[in-house]
This record gives structure tokens, C-alpha cells and sequence, in this order.
């Protein structure tokens, strides 16, 4: 293993590249001795001792070097030590978190004759990092797509209607957590893209994934109305009057999709396939189990003109039990609430618990147009969008973003929405998606 050096990993430019060891050091540098560690913590403390002679501009200009790394380190988190592994035959980056660098004290001599040392002091992460591969994805629409899988805002029987799309863990073989950078371009025409959640769970083993999807007209309670505008072509209506809470419909989470949610937070997004179009209106969940309610969640208030809805986080069970066996079904029922007197109506169309293993709510402070695409880069844990060749800040990123889990199978759901509120089911997005494979050692 040799070639060492300090730099940015998302430096287009290798002679960006601070080089501690072999070819490309900068005249008076005369090698490195690296203090490796490979303890079991996750963050390492190390340090490298430089020696120098030279010339005093030959000096000047490797502490100077030493000290722009260091300022730019706190404006920039993508800092790494760069290593060359010859089991690899590649370059591996480990993230640095801290850096800093001292002269170390040299007999009189020495420094009158132009050489001393310093020393380098980091704490990185005990990992390190390859080259950026394509993930492959899959949904209905196609199977280890790395151009880009196309998600619909909805999930119906139709071919290619996926809000979702899945990571093959298994094919990739991570034993760790993977960073990932995901893009999502905007492919629909008309308004633009305001808000969106991504979130994805983990099938640890073989199986199947939970049902995160409930379509309105699946429940018990109103009145079925088809419309092929509406998820799967039908849509449900609640009618009811009076003050104060009422229950309008409930659906049941079955026994094998209870277990396979612990641990799990749910974000709930509905969907409403026409705008309500009463003010003051609330809504909220009550879990029941064995036809016992056990958990009764907060209300969220629908703004007037708002077709789509954020609701509060909720945990399925709500919590931890030990799973000897199979964990009971739940019950889930809606509950909506008015302070008017009168008669009230709410037309569901469909709603959809966004897993939050990995996370990422992206809020609007401008919009994504078409064509133009929004990428977060968990190792940079930067957000930006890009259009037209030009970078431009349009959302800002709640929650941690997403890498690759390890189990067999990761799904990734998404919903979207535009600035009015509306979440039509014919939005598309295009997302592609990038790891980095990991190792414990170089």
C-alpha cells in the first residue's frame, strides 16, 4: 500500500491531491511515516509524521498547503486520506472528521539547515472507500436499470405504475452501510416539482416486503366511486356532520406485515383525489389491536386547497416486542374532525407510509422544473439540483439521506407534489443512483 495523500473526494483535479509518499510530493518533502490503526471503533485517531528539506519557499510552500486543507476542511466535509491498495488495484478514500498539523520541535541545527518535521493529526472514519459504481434498480418497469427507472406519484396493477423501485442487496454483497448518491430528474411537463419524501426499508432475509400502499376504496367505510383519474381507478367519499371527531374508514395491517415493521418509522402522505374544500378540517390515526385501540396519534390540519397531506410519524407496533413468534394484526382506522355543525365531505384517493430507515424529505424553496434534476450525495452530505448544465439550490434536505443497507432486498418509495398542494398520480420522476463499495481494510 502506498501512494498516501490528503484531498477532496470531489476534486476534479488530481493535483488537488496533497501526496504524503512516493511520486507527486512536493520538492522538500521527503516521505511519510503513517501511524495506521485497525481497532474496531468506528472513527480512528491517527497520525503521520512528514520530513522536510529544502529550501525556505520549498518549506513555505508545503505548510502553506497544509494550512489551506485545513481551512478548506471546514467549509468542505468530503476531506479523505487517498491510499493506493494494491489488493485492489485502485484507489480507496477514508473521510476524514478532524485535521491538523504541527511543527515538531528539531534540534537548532536542523532548522538552520532547512529541515524539520510535522506532524499530521486526523480522525477518520475506520473505513475505506472505492470508485463510484451505477446501482442497478428494478420495478415493473424494468429490471437493473442504471439510466435511469422511471417512478410514477402512485402504485396501482398497471404495468410500470410504481412509486417505488428496489435495490438487489444481495448482488452487491455489502456487508456495511453504503453511502449513496441519488438523482432525481423531473420528466413531467406543466407544473413544477415543489416537495417530496424518499424513504426505503430493508428486507433483512428472504421474504416479503410489507404493503406500504393503501388505496382509499381497500378500506371499510364510504362510498366507492370510480374515476380512471383516481390510483387503481376508484376513489373513496366520506360524508358525515357534526362537531368533533368522527371515524370514516379502517383498514387492517396484517400479521405478517406487523412483524416485518418493527423498528421501522412510517411518514403517512395522502392523498386526496378532490381538494376539500372546507377550512379548519383535522385528521388523524387510531391504532387498534385485537379490537382494542392502544394508540391514538395527532392531529394534522389540512390547509384549505391543500389535495395532499404530511401527516405525523407513526411506528407499527408502536413498540419493540420480541418476536418469538408473529406479532398481531393491527387495525388502522382515519379519523376526521370539524368544528362546524354541519355536513362534511372528504374524497381519499389513496396514501402511503414512506419508510424511514433511509430518509429524505426535500422541501421546496424554489422548484425543480423538467429535465432539471436534484441530487443528494450522502458522503458529501451536500443537496443541489442542476439544470441546464448550472448548479442551483431548490430544496432543502430533512433527514439523513440514503445508503445501501445490508440485508437482501432495499425498496425506496417516493411521493411527490407541486406547489399548490396537488399530488396527481401521472407525476414521473427519473431516478439513477451511485455507491461506493467499502472495506474495513485497504
Amino acid at each position: 500500500m502506498t501512494a498516501l495523500a490528503i484531498g477532496f473526494m470531489n476534486s476534479s483535479s488530481g493535483l488537488s491531491w496533497l501526496e504524503l509518499q512516493d511520486a507527486g510530493m512536493l520538492p522538500g518533502m521527503l516521505g511519510s511515516d503513517w501511524h495506521m490503526r485497525s481497532a474496531g471503533e468506528a472513527k480512528l485517531e491517527e497520525t503521520a509524521v512528514i520530513s522536510l528539506r529544502g529550501s525556505l519557499l520549498e518549506l513555505q510552500a508545503v505548510t502553506d498547503r497544509l494550512e489551506a486543507l485545513r481551512s478548506s476542511a471546514a467549509r468542505r466535509p468530503d476531506l479523505c486520506l487517498r491510499v493506493w491498495s494494491e489488493t485492489r488495484q485502485s484507489y480507496l478514500y477514508s473521510p476524514l472528521k478532524a485535521f491538523n498539523w504541527q511543527v515538531l520541535p528539531v534540534h537548532p541545527r536542523s532548522a538552520e539547515g532547512g529541515s524539520f518535521r510535522l506532524e499530521l493529526n486526523w480522525e477518520r472514519e475506520n473505513f475505506f472507500y472505492g470508485d463510484e459504481l451505477p446501482v442497478p434498480l428494478s420495478n415493473t418497469s424494468g429490471s437493473g436499470l442504471v439510466s435511469g427507472i422511471t417512478l410514477y406519484n402512485h402504485d396501482d396493477a398497471a404495468i410500470g405504475h410504481d412509486n417505488w423501485f428496489d435495490v438487489n442487496l444481495q448482488a452487491i454483497g455489502n456487508l456495511w452501510p453504503l453511502p449513496l448518491r441519488v438523482e432525481v430528474k423531473n420528466t413531467t411537463s406543466g407544473e413544477p416539482l415543489a416537495d417530496f419524501w424518499l424513504g426505503s426499508m430493508c428486507l433483512p432475509d428472504s421474504g416479503v416486503l410489507p404493503n406500504l400502499v393503501f388505496e382509499a376504496e381497500s378500506g371499510l367505510g364510504g362510498t366507492v366511486l370510480t374515476d380512471a383519474s383516481a390510483s387503481s381507478g376508484a376513489y373513496c367519499r366520506y360524508d358525515w356532520s357534526g362537531s368533533g371527531w368522527h371515524s370514516l374508514a379502517s383498514w387492517t395491517i396484517s400479521v405478517l406485515d406487523v412483524t416485518r415493521l418493527q423498528g421501522i418509522g412510517l411518514l403517512p402522505l395522502l392523498r386526496f383525489f378532490n381538494t376539500p374544500v372546507e377550512a379548519d378540517l383535522g385528521l388523524r390515526w387510531e391504532l387498534l389491536v385485537d379490537e382494542v385501540p392502544v394508540w391514538l396519534g395527532p392531529a394534522s390540519e389540512l390547509e384549505l386547497g391543500q389535495a395532499s397531506l404530511r401527516m405525523e410519524p407513526i411506528h407499527i407496533p408502536l413498540a419493540d416486542l420480541p418476536l418469538g413468534s408473529f406479532a398481531m394484526g393491527h387495525k388502522l382506522v382515519l379519523q376526521a374532525f370539524h368544528v362546524g355543525s354541519g355536513v362534511h365531505r372528504l374524497e381519499l384517493d389513496d396514501f402511503l407510509f414512506l419508510p424511514q430507515q433511509t430518509f429524505g424529505a426535500y422541501h421546496a424553496i424554489s422548484s425543480l422544473k423538467q429535465n432539471a434534476s436534484l441530487i443528494d450525495d450522502q458522503m458529501r452530505q451536500a443537496v443541489w439540483s442542476e439544470s441546464g448544465g448550472l448548479a442551483l439550490t431548490t430544496h432543502l434536505r430533512v433527514g439523513a439521506g440514503h445508503h445501501l443497507q445490508s440485508g437482501s432486498l432495499q425498496r425506496f418509495y417516493c411521493f411527490q407534489r407541486e406547489a399548490n398542494g396537488a399530488a396527481p398520480i401521472s407525476r414521473t420522476v427519473s431516478v439513477k443512483a451511485w455507491y461506493r463499495p467499502g472495506w474495513r481494510l485497504p
